[in-house]
């Protein structure tokens, strides 16, 4: 049974600074042995995953993959293609091949949706054999299937690479062709910065296309075009746009694939002309020295009239057509305009109008 003299002393070494500060001591070196104990035992971890198995070297071994039941067959090297920092490549590196889940018959087994992997496969077997002149484009995926893609990409670590950020560089005037399907009806002066058209033909329309083909993704597509000289010709034209064919006659404004503005009020859509009034949208058609800025984004072509300080924008199909290009149509003798790109206070301007 406890005394007065021993409560006395308990008492007394509570009270006691040194006494509270050995405990302390006590408690962190306590904590400090767990921690450290804890730390080891996660490196122990850490050094037994990385010496599974050594890594294969033979980019030419060929794997055997049963993804929900279907068997697809591709080369490490294609599986590993975008290595070394994606959860997909590290699972066909050979470093885990002994720790991957197999069938009955030994293939590797993924439990995912057989299409939505197949469309991976495919799409790294495309970039092994990329011309980067000329880059592939994302895949087309299934309706109804893009977000389950999509999380499929970020599990894998694939999303950057399949839709990589876009880099925010001006119209590459340098490498742009242009294309006159039916003659050479209109001179073309190309500068470092500047494409030129001038309109030479007297008796008919005249249709360029620029290609490559625009980005309509993320961030989008963007030019500028001016109006050089547009004589006084009472039945003057000028059609400025976007086109998804470039195969067609010369009167490439009326196509399915068209989109843009012209002369006399009159908006293309679908190749549909749609006459409208100026009091509805301020649209009356171009005048000379007019400059232009173009965006292209998904679903929507806008035009800004630097001059009226009015902007323009046209719906745009993307269920059949993947791809568009710059469109012109002239018949006005002599009209002149300029191709050029957009710089960032230029695009600026244009989001913010």
């Amino acid at each position: 049974m406890e005394d007065e003299s021993d409560r006395a002393t308990k008492h007394k070494n509570d009270d006691d600074p040194s006494i509270h500060w050995e405990r302390l001591q006590e408690s962190q070196r306590k904590k400090m042995k767990v921690l450290k104990e804890e730390t080891e035992k996660l490196q122990k971890e850490k050094d037994t995953m990385n010496v599974v198995g050594p890594a294969s070297n033979n980019d030419d071994d060929i794997f055997e993959i049963n993804v929900g039941g279907k068997v697809i067959f591709a080369l490490r090297s294609t599986l590993c293609l975008v290595a070394p920092d994606t959860m997909f490549s590290h699972m066909f590196s050979g470093r885990w091949d002994g720790s991957l889940t197999r069938d009955s018959t030994d293939r590797v087994f993924l439990d995912h949706d057989p299409e939505l992997i197949e469309i991976i496969v495919n799409f790294l077997r495309t970039k092994k054999i990329e011309d980067h002149s000329n880059p592939v484009k994302s895949p087309t995926i299934p309706d109804g299937k893009k977000k389950e893609f999509e999380t499929l990409l970020h599990y894998f670590g694939l999303s950057d690479f399949f839709y990589p950020s876009p880099l925010l560089l001006p119209l590459d005037i340098a490498n742009i062709e242009v294309v006159q399907p039916h003659g050479s009806v209109v001179d073309v002066t190309k500068g470092v910065n500047k494409i030129q058209f001038t309109n030479a033909s007297r008796e008919r329309y005249s249709f360029v296309a620029c290609k490559p083909s625009l980005d309509v993704s993320e961030e989008g597509s963007f030019w500028k075009v001016t109006i050089d000289v547009l004589p006084d010709d009472n039945n003057h034209w000028i059609y400025l746009g976007i086109i998804g064919n470039i195969g067609v006659n010369e009167r490439s404004y009326s196509d399915s694939t068209s989109y843009g503005w012209a002369a006399n009020n009159q908006v293309f859509n679908g190749g549909s002309i749609r006459r409208v009034r100026s009091e509805d949208s301020g649209w009356t058609g171009f005048t000379e020295g007019e400059c232009l800025y173009f965006h292209l984004k998904s679903d929507r072509l806008t035009m800004l009239s630097v001059q009226k300080n009015l902007k323009f924008v046209i719906g745009i199909a993307t269920t059949a057509i993947h791809e568009y290009y710059i469109h012109f149509n002239f018949s006005t003798f002599g009209a002149k305009i300029s191709l050029e790109p957009l710089s960032d206070e230029e695009r600026k301007l244009l989001s913010e109008t």
